[in-house]
């Protein structure tokens, strides 16, 4: 028994630690006085290889009790056929044509306006008003003949004294108009130019500026109207007739369009300045 043993060493060393850990078990039992009994479970040697192995073998248990093959269920599985949703189709909406556009336009508007704001813009030629307006604006332009929005009812006024001064009072009758364009968000803005961008075409074809695209054009107004410097309100003014003008030549060689928007007042002029600066950005 230990020549075999002695024998077997080499191998033994070379094999893996659980064909060790095997090979030691079985030493034992074979020198153990008690007689392996019929029935026990007896433990195989790994037969030995012609060749090293570097791989694992398993433990084979040798039992009396027939082996009972498991039985495996066959479970067939049948795919369902996929059943494409029916795809609903887009609805586009049938536009009317620039001259019958002005209900249609007022509409959309009331939909994100109260009727009191709704009042303020004109009825007329809205589309049309808005390309003419838009254009010069870029400009610096104010095209007077074709604004979007009724006139204010309170006149300008001015502190008449020594020095003429705007009256801040004046800066009010522009809170409906600068509330009616904050109330649109720029998702709303962009919106409406999206549906009746056919429209806006036709309104350029008409002026002969077929290859101007209107967003652009609107960009650099809005860009034009941001570039507005802020003026103290104790600038003085001059009266020349009916009109005033900025006493600072600074102040008045700026645009018409830049000066309609100093005659907002300090406040609506930053709540317009930051309405524009975020519909630049969606453009």
């Amino acid at each position: 028994m230990t020549t075999n043993s002695q024998n077997k060493l080499p191998y033994i060393v070379g094999l893996s630690l659980v064909a060790i850990v095997i090979a030691v078990a079985a030493m034992q039992l074979m020198k153990g006085d008690k007689p392996v009994e019929p029935g026990e479970r007896q433990v195989i040697e790994l037969p030995q290889p012609t060749e090293p192995v570097e791989t694992e073998q398993e433990t084979q248990i040798v039992t009396n009790d027939p082996v009972i093959e498991p039985v495996v269920e066959q479970v067939v599985v049948t795919k369902e056929p996929e059943v494409e949703e029916p795809v609903s189709p887009e609805v586009t909406r049938v536009l009317p044509s620039l001259d019958d556009s002005d209900s249609v336009v007022r509409e959309s508007l009331a939909d994100v306006v109260s009727v009191n704001l709704l009042k303020l813009v004109v009825s007329d030629d809205l589309i049309r008003r808005a390309v003419v307006y838009t254009e010069n604006l870029a400009d610096g332009k104010l095209a007077k003949k074709h604004q979007m929005f009724v006139a204010p009812k309170q006149p300008f006024s001015v502190n008449d004294g020594a020095i003429i001064t705007v009256n801040p009072e004046s800066f009010e009758r522009y809170d409906p108009y600068v509330s009616l364009f904050t109330k649109l968000s720029e998702k709303q803005i962009i919106a409406l130019i999206d549906e009746y961008k056919p429209l806006i075409q036709d309104a350029y074809d008409e002026i002969g500026l077929s290859d101007y695209e209107f967003e652009q054009r609107l960009a650099l107004a809005i860009q034009h109207l941001l570039d507005t410097p802020a003026v103290p309100l104790d600038t003085p003014l001059t009266s020349q007739s009916v009109t005033y003008k900025y006493a600072v030549p600074e102040y008045e060689a700026l645009s018409d369009a830049q000066k309609q928007l100093l005659r907002l007042g300090p406040d609506n002029m930053a709540q317009v300045k930051t309405k524009l600066s975020r519909l630049l950005k969606q453009l």
